[in-house]
């Protein structure tokens, strides 16, 4: 005889909701868990989007902001509009990694319509074109700068896990044929075209932006301007300008990039409204928020438009929150909100380096809103300039300090992020 399972509490209950409305998954991931449908706002960049989409053969696009402004969310729901429209795509999303190659990204993008056309006919698995395509990368992940490639067994003869080493070279001479035969293939079967969505910008330092600006030089001629292909790129201003900028083949063919900036606050309160009906156990009933609006406004403004680093914060505060307040399912407001998040934080704090505390200090005790270069921390912090590029890097990798959007040549500017502004503000 078994013991019975006695369920874990599930505190997100006493709001009706089934789990937290602060997810940071990004729409479409898991459609029926977290569906697009879900998407608030960005309806005039969605337009213009999906009209240079829909007004010419192929097309190449870009979305830049700051990180956590919803930039693949906007995509996700872009490729979603232009499905309904005929065009063909996949939730795949195909990433730019900073030791990436030519080879590597072109087998990414040719995975991408092999999915892509897979998944809006099944039956052409068995076209030559396809079988090509699964011949030279199948719907895997390229390994690690060379042509060894892991397929995912599906048909062709290739079992499971099964290493394929294609001859060197093979990829950059038989790729952009096997492309164009794909987008041959997918305009036969009715699309408009196929639609790819390039993303994982906002990983790349200066350096490996730079890179990836080569790599799109060097696919401009025999992949990018293929008919039947339009591409979508993502990622921070900063990596968007330099990838697309850099070399004027790339910058010649990309419309001029689309700038998200913050969402206006009333678009985030739609939106967290719209997943706590979405998320609600009972559907006749009312799901409460379990943070108060009012308390989401307060403090929205310290995380400069990031909602992925927002959404965190609200759903830590709730969690520590939920089960010791005196009345649950009451929406918190923001005078219990703060100061336990500022509790939790300076705890988080505490356990950096000293040195690294004292800085945090000093720049908030200044003023915990200034934007600073590195030249005016040496000034604010009586340290060489070495010492703090080393405190920077150190700090923003530890979340307590973010670096914003540069102008032009400007030097890069930083902030204190919100979670250091909640501590030390």
């Amino acid at each position: 005889m078994t013991d019975a399972i006695t369920p874990l509490p599930n505190l997100w209950h006493v709001y009706n909701l089934r789990e937290s409305p602060y997810f940071q998954a990004t729409l479409g991931g898991e459609p029926d868990r977290y569906p697009l449908s879900l998407f608030v706002g960005r309806r005039a960049e969605a337009k213009r989007l999906l009209e240079t989409i829909g007004s010419s053969g192929s097309s190449r696009q870009a979305v830049a902001g700051a990180p956590g402004v919803g930039k693949t969310t906007l995509v996700q729901s872009v490729k979603s509009d232009a499905l309904r429209a005929g065009y063909w795509a996949t939730d795949r999303l195909v990433s730019f990694y900073p030791e990436d190659t030519t080879d590597a990204v072109l087998g990414r993008l040719l995975s991408g319509l092999y999915e892509a056309i897979l998944t809006a006919r099944p039956t052409a698995a068995g076209n030559p074109a396809m079988e090509a395509a699964q011949q030279l990368v199948r719907v895997s992940r390229l390994e690690s700068g060379g042509a060894s490639l892991t397929m995912l067994g599906v048909g062709g003869g290739f079992s499971r896990g099964m290493s394929v080493v294609t001859p060197a070279g093979a990829m950059l001479l038989d790729g952009p044929r096997i492309v164009r035969d794909l987008l041959a293939l997918a305009k036969s079967g009715g699309a408009r075209g196929v639609v790819l969505h390039l993303n994982n910008l906002e990983n790349l330092s200066e350096r490996h932006a730079k890179h990836a600006a080569e790599i799109l030089r060097s696919l401009r001629d025999t992949v990018l301007l293929q008919e039947g292909l339009h591409l979508v790129l993502a990622g921070t201003t900063d990596a968007v300008t330099t990838v697309i900028g850099t070399h004027p083949q790339v910058r010649h063919v990309f419309s001029t990039p689309i700038a998200l900036e913050p969402m206006a606050i009333r678009d985030v309160q739609s939106l967290l409204q719209a997943r706590c009906h979405h998320l609600a156990v009972n559907g006749r009933k009312t799901a409460v928020p379990p943070v108060a609006p009012r308390a989401v406004a307060e403090l929205y403004p310290l995380f400069r438009g990031d909602l992925r680093a927002l959404f965190k914060v609200l759903e830590e505060g709730a969690m520590l929150l939920m089960g010791v307040l005196g009345k649950p399912g009451l929406s918190i407001p923001f005078s219990e909100l703060e100061p336990a998040l500022r509790a939790r934080y300076a705890a988080v704090v505490g356990h950096i380096d000293s040195r690294r505390q004292r800085q945090l200090r000093a720049w908030a005790l200044k003023n915990p809103a200034a934007v600073h270069t590195q030249k005016s921390l040496v000034q604010l912090w009586k340290v060489s300039q070495p010492a703090v590029s080393g405190a920077v890097a150190a700090l923003e990798q530890d979340g307590f300090v973010v670096a914003l959007t540069r102008r032009g040549a400007d030097p890069t500017r930083y902030a204190l992020s919100g979670v250091s502004r909640l501590v030390f503000g």
